[in-house]
């Protein structure tokens, strides 16, 4: 339920771009293999040049999603997980991003023994995605949307509970579906030393940063979906990182014909203004 939310949530502000891309061919479904770097400060979290794209990456057929682990932390190797979402509209591809730290693999669900973060340190965070490839794209850009209904970001605690990270807002709120996210705008607004992005232009495969992501920290409150604001459990432990982006894409020549009807109606109706 919580990572259906935050697609919801992630749609809607994509749906709200309205036909700025509508003569983009609809990006297909990531594949391949692409890299991961994940960052505190200083301190390399995960760096892995070679991970595959999870072989199930849709709930709509009825089962969860696959993971795929993609490092390991703390002195007893805890696993570091990767779980990957799509969605689509008619003019994007929508991903997203969960990474967890669980007690094992066969146990995803249950926290681990160590944070994903370490709570005492107060550097940003910063995850970049490097050479994904998407099925029937020439070309694609990595995108955000400017607005306060395109969920980005989210952090869960010991407990699974949102934190109230800087600039976060709860909707839902009281109750069970409660979720607490930085949304799109606060990666444009003029404050850089919090949420910003960096993304490839129309490239053969995609690449992108996530950065000055904050760490909750030790102190940090959490929304329990019945009161906005109590302690964290764990002594800001990060269970899990949640992360969402958008792509637009150019097509392939072979599907630029099934793009012509959409074209003409478009400059059929500027023409009619």
């Amino acid at each position: 339920m919580l990572n259906r939310l935050f697609r919801i949530a992630a749609i809607a502000g994509i749906a709200s771009i309205g036909v700025v891309s509508a003569a983009q061919a609809q990006v297909g479904e990531p594949t391949g293999t692409f890299g991961i770097t994940i960052k505190q400060g200083a301190t390399t979290i995960v760096s892995n040049p070679n991970v595959a794209v999870p072989a199930d990456i849709k709930i709509s057929d009825g089962d969860a999603e696959d993971f795929v682990q993609i490092g390991t932390i703390g002195p007893m190797g805890a696993p570091i997980i990767l779980k990957l979402v799509t969605d689509n509209d008619p003019n994007f591809r929508i991903a997203h991003w969960y990474i967890d730290v669980p007690v094992s693999t066969a146990n995803i669900y249950a926290p681990g023994p160590v944070s994903l973060f370490n709570p005492l340190d107060p550097s940003p965070i910063e995850v970049e995605i490097t050479g994904l490839s998407f099925l029937g794209t020439t070309n694609v850009t990595p995108t955000l949307v400017n607005n306060n209904t395109y969920a980005v970001a989210f952090m869960r605690d010991f407990g699974g509970r949102f934190y109230n990270l800087p600039d976060s807002m709860a909707t839902g709120f009281p109750g069970p579906g409660t979720t607490v996210q930085v949304y799109g705008s606060k990666f444009f607004d003029v404050n850089t030393s919090q949420y910003t992005y960096s993304a490839s232009n129309f490239a053969p495969t995609a690449t992108w940063k996530w950065s000055m992501l904050p760490n909750p920290g030790p102190f940090a409150s959490v929304n329990d979906q019945f009161n906005a604001s109590v302690p964290n459990l764990g002594n800001g432990y990060v269970f899990e990182l949640g992360l969402s982006m958008a792509f637009v894409g150019v097509p392939e020549p072979s599907t630029l014909s099934l793009m012509i009807p959409a074209a003409i109606a478009i400059l059929r109706r500027r023409r009619m203004r």
